[in-house]
């Protein structure tokens, strides 16, 4: 798909220091950087002082949806039969997540809002790991997991839980086909964990069209799609030109929901 690319792994600061290494190398059209919504959340939240708009972005790749799990043998049945237990009582259920204000919480939020839930009185214990989370959900310690679909479906498969929505806008395939969206059951849940590319700052008009027909061509690549279906991913390539509209759009849906949390820091 690539050939000869060169792949530098910069781990910490949930992605500042790949920011940090694509900052340094404005105008470079060499270089780009692997990026997901977490960098806009890490914004919004303060922890990152690097927007979308400090780099260029170039595509998104993937869309990760969420999956709303409980215990096989759970009371609960329905994306309807959670919501009415916590507007009921908020705190009543506990919702394992791998960050406050994170992708996996967000996910809860945005479906608990829109049934007019009061979203900051949400009982969500905070795991080390979505595996951590799944391994208390399966031993009773909590009521839900909260988490990419990917990991669950070997668990959906062995019966051991029940997933009662996911949160993409369709439903998803293989063994999550019979799985509802949040929309098919009247909850404007929709939530994307969407994964990209953003170059550096200052790249030429006629860079980011090569990159343009590059990455849409990796789209279609079946080695691409292959390796979607392996992981459960859905294929959701933007251009360079959707991509910033749609983040544009998403940052300012992602701040509200942060500031309803009192989680919002940068507000701009």
């Amino acid at each position: 798909m690539l050939s000869g690319a060169i792949v530098l792994n910069k781990p910490a600061g949930g992605g500042s220091a790949t920011l940090t290494y694509l900052g340094q190398k404005a105008n470079d059209p060499h270089v780009m950087a692997v990026v997901s919504i977490t960098q806009q959340l890490n914004y919004i939240g303060g922890t990152s002082t690097q927007r979308h708009r400090d780099f260029t972005p170039l595509a998104t790749m993937i869309g990760d949806f969420i999956g709303f799990a409980v215990r096989a043998d759970s009371p609960l049945t329905s994306g309807k039969d959670l919501l009415d237990r916590l507007k009921k009582d908020p705190s009543g259920l506990s919702a394992g997540i791998t960050a406050i204000g994170g992708n996996n919480h967000i996910a809860l939020v945005m479906a608990a809002r829109s049934a007019g839930i009061d979203t900051r009185k949400l009982k969500t214990p905070v795991f080390q790991s979505s595996g951590d989370s799944v391994t208390a959900l399966l031993g009773g310690h909590i009521d839900l997991h909260i988490g990419s679909v990917g990991p669950l479906a070997k668990q959906l498969e062995g019966g051991r839980i029940r997933i009662l929505a996911v949160s993409s806008d369709q439903r998803l395939a293989g063994p999550l086909a019979s799985v509802p969206t949040w929309k098919e059951q009247g909850i404007a849940g929709t939530f994307n964990t969407w994964r990209g590319l953003w170059g550096p700052k200052g790249i030429s008009a006629d860079q980011v069209a090569f990159w343009d027909d590059v990455l849409e061509r990796v789209s279609r690549d079946p080695l691409w799609k292959e390796n979607l279906e392996l992981n459960l991913w859905e294929s959701d390539y933007r251009n360079s030109r959707d991509t910033l509209r749609y983040l544009d759009a998403l940052q300012v849906e992602l701040r509200d929901v942060l500031k309803e949390l009192g989680l919002a820091r940068k507000l701009d």
